[in-house]
């Protein structure tokens, strides 16, 4: 957690806030007293427990395609899973083009 350091409580805030929301798609609006929010060891540790938690979700080829899939960019170093990464994306894409499409006939 050392890069952490070079950040100011207050931006470790805003940090931490939107790493939650990135991560969990929200904010952590949840019960925390002002005294824990500006704690700077327990901002550290909560973004060290989201680092976790992805770094958990990279060790399997599942996991990374859910990150992809929250639009995270991982890369696959497996040629094999790379293409079918690959081939999940350009699904993922044409059901968003067909959603689109949808959409704008609706409107």
């Amino acid at each position: 957690m050392d890069y952490l350091a070079k950040y100011t409580t207050e931006e470790l805030q805003g940090y931490y806030s939107d790493f939650h929301k990135s991560f969990y798609g929200f904010r952590p609006r949840f019960s925390i007293s002002s005294d824990t929010w500006n704690n700077r060891s327990y901002l550290e540790s909560q973004i060290d427990l989201i680092h976790k938690a992805m770094d958990k979700l990279k060790e399997t080829f599942e996991g990374r395609e859910e990150l992809r899939a929250n639009g995270w960019v991982v890369e696959e170093t497996d040629v094999e899973l790379a293409k079918h990464a690959k081939w999940l994306q350009d699904e993922r894409d044409r059901e968003m083009k067909e959603a689109d499409a949808k959409w704008e006939a609706q409107c």
